[in-house]
């Protein structure tokens, strides 16, 4: 897959690999140790697109689509356990014994029940705005119309609404870093290949899921902590894991 940015023409391939009952889509770059990277809600693994030049510099650097995401197959059911298992057995299918690990958002809280329930598989943890317990993404009324809509349409009906909201100063960053129409393809893509279904029973999810603050005291492994200063929603719980993990470093 060709992508065109800045300029640079950057050719990265996309693989896939069957693992559980699912067909994997990730990028595989690099050498040396490896650092998986995993996307959030509505993502895909051209959130990390920008990323992978440099990382691969120094590490054999690996990102994929979660199930209902990107290329990767649609099938539920759709829980962050579901995912974390996903997670274990994409690193078997690679034949990755240990690795570091990045998990943003949604991702985050995947990798933590991962980490968790098989802690001698990473060497390393970066939780990047996330949370160990629920979010509120939009209140229930919310919810239940964008629900409907992407039930109806698919989840690509969302970017009307979002392209004519006003962008805060953090998302218009991004839209500068990219360029406005290559900022907004890559939503588009992403959107066009999410299963409405995914977006539906983890959204929920996302709000309601099992409390992790009682198990941070059992991962041990190196961690940094990473939050913006403008993400309200993330703030404290980057903190509290911050300071009940053994060995985090917060990053805001």
């Amino acid at each position: 897959i060709c992508w065109h940015l800045h300029c640079d023409t950057l050719m990265y391939t996309t693989h896939f690999i069957a693992n559980r009952s699912l067909q994997t889509a990730y990028h595989d770059l690099g050498s040396r140790a490896p650092i998986l990277f995993v996307h959030g809600f509505t993502g895909s693994k051209l959130d990390f697109l920008n990323q992978l030049a440099w990382f691969s510099e120094s590490h054999r650097v690996i990102e994929y689509d979660q199930r209902g995401h990107g290329e990767s197959t649609n099938l539920g059911p759709y829980t962050l356990d579901e995912l974390a298992d996903d997670l274990v057995s994409f690193l078997d299918a690679l034949k990755i014994p240990t690795c570091h690990i990045l998990g943003h958002s949604m991702g985050g809280m995947v990798v933590m029940r991962a980490l968790l329930s098989h802690p001698e598989r990473f060497r390393s943890l970066v939780l990047m705005n996330t949370a160990p317990h629920g979010v509120t993404l939009f209140d229930d009324a919310t919810r239940e119309r964008l629900v409907d809509m992407v039930t109806k349409n698919g989840c690509q009906s969302l970017i009307e609404g979002m392209r004519g909201q006003p962008q805060p100063p953090s998302i218009q960053r991004g839209i500068d870093f990219l360029g406005k129409n290559e900022h907004w393809r890559r939503i588009k893509v992403k959107l066009q290949q999410m299963d409405p279904r995914a977006f539906s029973h983890l959204g929920k999810e996302l709000a309601h899921q099992t409390d992790l603050s009682a198990q941070l005291t059992n991962i041990t492994v190196p961690t940094t902590v990473i939050v913006g200063a403008h993400d309200k929603l993330f703030l404290r719980p980057s903190r509290l894991m911050a300071n009940t993990s053994e060995d985090a470093n917060l990053h805001v």
